[in-house]
């Protein structure tokens, strides 16, 4: 939370140019005998926007932090007040007011400036200046507590993933060793390669494709271990997953879906998955029968679907396209994600 983003230095260089460049909009308009630029006037002026200036910045990064957010009004209060008499106090005692002398004459009596118009400007300069720093510090200090909230909000999506995964996958090798299948050493170096794949490479926002790719075939060929009818899933994966990456395991939940809640080792329905990618662009298909099991409904959220919308809210935004379809007793997805500026 205390580093400075490029943002910020753009945002505040640009303002402080602005605040600095403000004496200069009252050359057309002075009427002094001597050249502006030159004048006292001129020179306490130049010298306000720059105390102005800094305190602006000290009040971004220092008073803000540390008195603003932290409620200790009163003590800003004060802190607001010394600066303003200093900004506007100092540049008096090192260039003082220049005396015009005005020719004599008995009837004409020089009218002095009302002092709230003198100070007005002034006052309502540092209060713009002062509010500006506010709330930009108030904005990115809710914006880093927000990317907080989602990051603390992904990482327990995917800490829900891996029970889930882990349950799913022993019970396949559990009736495997029922069965005295030879298939079970096999299925147990595809389980400890996805263990793996879980334990070290998930915990990165961004995966290469072509691990989470394989994690994807390593689940699919443990769950057909376990079937009676090998034709009942039917996968096609294409395309060149080497230099582009996605969130880890994303995509595996709509399949871990398929499997929990859809109709099994039936080949009249088996479960589709079709996986493109083309030119960046990954088109993911799920496809099964719906069962008659009665699924409560938040069991059937917290599995996958709505996991995967938050993490592709989060990662993805306005780059995928998400469209679940239950009709005609049978559960579609279809995603659409475009993974180009990942590499």
């Amino acid at each position: 939370m205390n580093t400075i983003s490029k943002k910020e230095i753009i945002v505040m260089t640009i303002i402080s140019i602005v605040f600095l460049l403000m004496p200069f909009v009252f050359a057309p308009y002075s009427d002094l005998p001597t050249n502006f630029f030159t004048s006292s006037f001129f020179k306490r002026l130049m010298l306000e926007n720059i105390l102005l200036v800094m305190f602006f910045i000290v009040n971004y990064f220092v008073f803000t932090t540390q008195l603003y957010l932290k409620k200790k009004y009163w003590i800003y209060a004060i802190v607001l007040l010394i600066s303003f008499l200093i900004i506007h106090i100092i540049p008096d005692f090192v260039f003082p007011f220049e005396r015009r002398v005005m020719p004599r004459d008995e009837g004409f009596r020089p009218r002095r400036t009302p002092w709230f118009i003198i100070w007005s400007p002034k006052v309502l300069i540092f209060a713009c200046a002062t509010l500006i720093s506010v709330i930009i510090k108030q904005r990115k200090v809710y914006q880093e507590v927000k990317e907080e909230k989602q990051l603390s909000e992904i990482a327990y999506l995917r800490a829900q993933i891996n029970p889930h995964f882990l349950f799913n996958t022993l019970n396949s090798i559990y009736a495997l060793t029922l069965q005295k299948s030879d298939n079970a050493p096999d299925a147990v170096m595809k389980l400890s390669k996805m263990m793996r794949y879980v334990v070290t490479d998930s915990a990165a926002d961004f995966i290469a494709l072509q691990k989470d790719i394989d994690y994807i075939k390593n689940y699919i060929q443990l769950q057909k271990l376990r079937l009676v009818n090998q034709n009942s899933i039917n996968i096609s994966i294409t395309g060149n997953f080497t230099n582009y990456s996605i969130s880890p395991l994303l995509l595996i939940n709509f399949i871990e879906n398929a499997f929990k809640y859809g109709i099994v080792d039936v080949v009249e329905n088996p479960i589709k998955i079709d996986i493109q990618l083309e030119e960046g662009i990954l088109n993911f298909m799920v496809v099964n029968a719906i069962s008659n099991y009665d699924v409560n409904e938040e069991d059937k959220s917290l599995t996958g679907i709505s996991n995967s919308k938050k993490r592709l809210d989060y990662y993805y935004p306005d780059r995928y396209d998400l469209n679940i379809d239950e009709s005609n007793q049978q559960f579609k997805v279809e995603l659409k994600l475009d993974l180009n500026l990942n590499d």
